[in-house]
């Protein structure tokens, strides 16, 4: 607390691994290398062996850390070994199969989105659509969401909300619930309803196009919709069905009831629902989310039809094209970033008003949160002060000095020990950020607009290499992107 004013401070990323802060892959690197400087010394020998010798175990400790674009080599390797294995094998492109003429079919998507399905639930006059993932182990269902300008709102006001927000998370601890993940993305504006305007404006003499002035106008409409976008609110809910028992309609109605406790703690926090989706609207967020430029034929599709909801068998892309540092679904392109690092500085609740506010490119701005058992945060917040402990008194009798992260990663662990020690529920969480764009030079720019709005927003953004396809599903409504 400082002042009246509440302040807000993330903990550093932990970064333990097998052996302290040695992951698996520099220990097995490392461990390697000095098994084949025996190997030389015994082999070889003399002056001969022992230089073959430091220049292995130079190498391994440069491959295991020296960064490279945020990343050490060895930490490279498994994606980069990945991405040339789905090179090989024809398995960074997809296309999908023709439909048949006697049915609708059902959903078909990319093969790294894994084996999903688009079920409806349905109990005492209500339905609701959600993803079936592991044969319905995990339910996802999304509800869409609605917020007056939090930046106008009064700093006890922002503050209440996101302590209604907290009750939530807690809440859903207690819960079946597995993973919550809320959406923040922004996609092309619609020029239709100026089109309209002007066409019934007009003066009936002149013709519909042709005429200067009506060209103009149709010129300035589009240009204004390049450059405004329209954002929407998504909330995925997924339920760990194992813990709700019941089937059927007995699952369903869990299911709902679930739902719904987690709609009244939104509505508590003074978040408007829209409602949760259905399965025809669930499929048009998929495929608004594949491709976010197809909203101008689905609008003309929804005129037409009269609703605007999708049928299954069209919520997937027709085809996608993975690379190194892009993803490509039918006339878009997508760019996924990983936010490595949060804000680590108190900040107010207006911190993430630089990234979200800010329209000037079609982007989607996921976080996933998994609630932890009360027992588990306890456990490991004791481990890590007793580790921190460890760590300083073995740096003491080196003589080594602490250094300010160092300071930071002990004073974090020790906060989350008083506050779980008060009562506060812990939560693992995990952001992500997709860019799209037309063309590569469109993406281009927009993901170096992004990494502005982040600096302002004092996050760090980092570009997943080598993962774009398997990234890109984190900011969709299925609450992935946890380990």
């Amino acid at each position: 607390m400082s002042g009246e004013r509440l302040y807000y401070r993330f903990g550093p990323l932990e970064r333990r691994g097998l052996l302290g802060p040695l992951r698996t892959g520099q220990v097995l690197t490392v461990g390697g290398a000095l098994v084949l400087a025996v190997v030389l010394l015994d082999s070889v020998g003399g002056g001969s062996g022992v230089a073959a010798a430091i220049m292995v175990l130079m190498l391994a400790t440069g491959l295991s850390s020296a960064p490279l674009a945020g990343s050490t080599v060895v930490e490279w390797a498994p994606a980069g070994c990945l991405f040339a294995l789905r090179s090989a094998s024809g398995r960074r492109r997809y296309r999908s199969a023709l439909p048949t003429a006697g049915g609708a079919g059902g959903l078909e998507l990319p093969r790294e989105l894994g084996a999903l399905e688009l079920v409806t639930l349905e109990c005492g006059g209500r339905a609701i659509g959600a993803l079936s993932e592991r044969r319905g182990r995990w339910l996802t269902a999304v509800i869409a969401c609605q917020t007056l300008s939090f930046a106008l709102l009064d700093a006890d006001v922002q503050e209440r909300r996101l302590a209604g927000w907290g009750a939530v998370l807690v809440g859903a601890a207690s819960a079946p619930v597995r993973r919550l993940q809320w959406i923040e993305r922004t996609t092309p504006a619609q020029g239709d309803e100026l089109v309209r305007w002007l066409h019934d404006a007009r003066d009936p003499s002149l013709p519909a196009r042709g005429v200067p002035v009506v060209e103009s106008y149709l010129e300035l409409i589009g240009q204004s919709t390049q450059v405004t976008h329209d954002h929407e609110i998504l909330l995925a809910i997924q339920l760990d069905t194992a813990r709700l028992g019941g089937r059927g309609a007995g699952l369903a109605e869990h299911v709902l009831e679930q739902v719904g406790q987690v709609v009244r703690g939104l509505e508590a926090a003074e978040v408007r629902v829209l409602g949760a989706l259905t399965g025809g609207q669930l499929a048009r967020v998929l495929r608004t989310g594949f491709d976010p430029y197809a909203r101008g034929d689905l609008a003309a599709l929804q005129a037409q039809s009269g609703s605007d909801a999708l049928p299954e068998r069209a919520a997937g892309p027709l085809a996608t094209a993975e690379a190194w540092d892009h993803y490509r679904c039918d006339g878009a392109l997508h760019a996924t970033h990983w936010i490595s690092a949060w804000p680590r500085i108190e900040v107010t609740p207006m911190f993430m008003d630089a990234l979200l506010a800010d329209s000037g490119a079609v982007r989607s701005v996921a976080v996933t949160f998994e609630p932890v058992a009360p027992e588990r945060s306890a456990r490991e917040a004791e481990a890590a002060i007793t580790r921190d402990r460890a760590d300083s008194e073995l740096r003491r009798r080196f003589g080594q000095s602490e250094t300010a992260r160092q300071r930071q990663a002990q004073e974090s662990a020790a906060r989350r020990e008083a506050e779980l020690a008060a009562g506060h529920g812990e939560v693992r969480f995990s952001g992500f950020v997709t860019v799209s764009g037309r063309d590569e030079g469109e993406l281009r720019r927009a993901c170096a607009d992004m990494q502005r709005q982040a600096a302002r927003a004092r996050l760090e953004l980092r570009r997943m290499y080598g993962q774009q396809a398997e990234a890109f599903s984190f900011t969709l409504p299925l609450a992935r992107g946890l380990r």
